[in-house]
């Protein structure tokens, strides 16, 4: 990738009798050049960025709230799932939770915000925020809660999220089919949670469980492709057929 207009630039300064001047121009090519490759967000301009160690070249935090979301679903998903023992999740999950499920998707989501990334921002953000509430429900209400009743109350702080994933679930649709396939698995996740919480059947705890592996999985190819095409320049692994106009935020 070469520098817009240095080729011009170079052959002016060259045979220009008024050296001054041309000197004054090219440099002035130059820096904006290098101004407009700083304030473009695509993952090129980024690759470029790293390679020429700019100090001014502003990463993505997609990734970040990718890497939240991945974690603490694995966990939480992989308990319901029964892949890991149940008594960890009063141990591990609050503080897993709060910080990394909680705090890292609040600020992917905030930068999102920046961007004017509507969908993106609602998502990390609004992920954030239920897992920051949910840490401190599994911390300190559910334990004091009558036992009799800590289903429904798991299942009443679930059910109208579960309103809140359709709808960004019916976004999806218009950017791209990895990301689309990844929040079906989400929106069967907070059904499955508030059928089982309020019902206590474990058939729903189960399908809970497996459909939020299926998600974090997904989510794992999703920030494979954020982190490869930022460090490559390019679009490595394929997302699918884009529904969405070609200047919508990519995932």
């Amino acid at each position: 990738m070469s520098t817009p207009g240095a080729g011009r630039d170079g052959g002016n300064g060259v045979g220009n009798s008024s050296g001054s001047g041309s000197s004054s121009s090219s440099s002035s090519e130059r820096g904006n050049g290098l101004l407009g490759l700083r304030n473009r967000q695509g993952p090129a301009a980024q690759a470029f960025s790293v390679k020429r160690m700019e100090p001014s070249a502003q990463a993505q935090l997609g990734a970040l709230g990718l890497t939240g979301f991945i974690v603490v679903t694995v966990i939480a998903t992989g308990i319901d799932a029964g892949v890991f023992p149940e008594g960890l999740g009063h141990s591990v999950l609050p503080l897993v939770g709060f910080f990394i499920g909680g705090l890292a998707q609040l600020l992917a989501g905030l930068f999102q915000a920046q961007r004017g990334d509507t969908w993106h921002a609602t998502v990390f953000g609004g992920f954030g925020l239920f897992w920051m509430a949910k840490a401190c429900l599994l911390q300190w209400v559910l334990p004091a809660t009558d036992p009799a009743l800590r289903g429904d109350v798991s299942g009443l702080f679930t059910l109208p999220w579960v309103f809140v994933v359709f709808v960004l679930w019916v976004g999806s649709f218009r950017i791209h089919l990895v990301l689309l396939s990844t929040f079906t698995c989400v929106l069967v996740v907070f059904v499955g949670m508030t059928v089982s919480g309020f019902t206590g059947s474990q058939t729903w705890l189960r399908i809970t469980g497996w459909s939020g592996l299926l998600a974090a999985l997904g989510a794992t190819y999703l920030l494979a492709g954020q982190i490869m095409a930022s460090t490559w320049g390019r679009q490595v692994l394929p997302m699918g057929r884009f529904l969405a106009p070609e200047e919508h935020p990519e995932t």
